[in-house]
């Protein structure tokens, strides 16, 4: 069975990313995304089994971006942290 595939962005949704085409995109947006993984974590806890953070190349052609993702299965704790995850992500970085 395929897991299910929730896009979450790059950064909290009332902060600024890095965009494709900047000086250095890659490794700005792949540290922005490694520190969304972090903030959601200390504020949803760690993920239950069935269901992990992962970052995602777009497959655009031009200007690809990155972004997080979370891959979880049908089973009830993955699906229901997963919908934690869209629901209650923090909008910035410090609340």
């Amino acid at each position: 069975m395929r897991d299910n595939l929730l896009a979450l962005g790059t950064v909290p949704v009332r902060e600024a990313a890095a965009l494709p085409g900047e000086s250095d995109y890659a490794a700005r947006a792949f540290a922005q995304c490694q520190r969304f993984i972090a903030l959601l974590r200390r504020r949803l806890g760690p993920e239950p089994d069935g269901a992990r953070f992962g970052v995602r190349r777009s497959d655009q052609e031009f200007d690809p971006y990155l972004e997080v993702v979370m891959r979880y299965d049908e089973s009830g704790a993955a699906r229901a942290y997963a919908a934690r995850c869209d629901r209650d992500a923090p909008a910035r970085w410090d609340t």
